[in-house]
């Protein structure tokens, strides 16, 4: 039931992260994804420990695999993910081990597109597809480039059964342009998790997108 809210945790802070999570509103519209920089700082466990207090949500494991595609994919699954990244700039032979793998046990398999010029051509030319694909701008490019927004409706075109999310400094200022151009998941961080009030900043996206505050409230209450 698309559009959803990936809320990214990437502060490596394990604490901080949990006291985020623990402010969140309760819905099934709302995907929590153990970032990379929390993940470097402690490894597999961060995953595990946010499965522990957010067992409901769906959680992503951002790995951003670049090589040894099926023992990552495995890795995570146990530690509790349902669905794992890969970096689209591994290569062909990884993505497609990686997918492969993921599928057969039940694991979404996700690839981020970040710094990849033709992500129609990538997707185009692997044997086997993968679930979600992310137009990312990295946390360090916000200021020098746009999210190619006319990308998400090309995939969308062209791979009608992939999802597809934005990534990249979003705001509820962006969710207009994101929504009209075709994205099912607006991955956000800095805007939530350092946010005075987590809470409220995931309401004001949750709304924006528009989920039924009323149900919500039965969530919450």
């Amino acid at each position: 039931m698309p559009p959803y809210l990936q809320v990214a945790l990437d502060n490596p802070d394990i604490e901080a992260i949990k006291r985020v999570v623990s402010q969140l509103p309760r819905s099934d519209r709302i995907i929590l994804e153990a970032g990379t920089p929390l993940i470097k700082r402690y490894g597999l466990d961060a995953v595990r420990e946010l499965r522990s207090m957010a067992r409901d949500n769906f959680l992503i494991a951002d790995l951003k695999t670049l090589d040894s595609g099926r023992i990552e994919v495995d890795e995570a699954m146990e530690a509790g993910a349902d669905g794992v990244v890969v970096s689209g700039l591994a290569p062909r032979d990884v993505l497609e081990e990686f997918i492969y793998e993921a599928e057969r046990i039940g694991v979404y398999p996700i690839l981020d597109m970040t710094d990849i010029p033709d992500p129609v051509r990538l997707l185009s030319n692997l044997k086997v597809l993968p679930r979600v694909v992310i137009i990312h701008r990295g946390i360090d490019q916000e200021a020098s480039t746009r999210i190619r927004w006319s990308l998400l409706g090309d995939l969308k075109a062209r791979f009608s059964r992939i999802l597809v999310a934005a990534a990249g400094g979003i705001t509820p200022e962006s969710i207009p342009a994101a929504l009209s151009s075709g994205a099912d998941i607006l991955i956000v961080g800095r805007y939530i998790t350092q946010a005075r009030d987590p809470r409220r900043a995931a309401l004001e996206f949750l709304r924006r997108i528009g989920l039924d505050m009323d149900q919500l409230r039965i969530h919450v209450e």
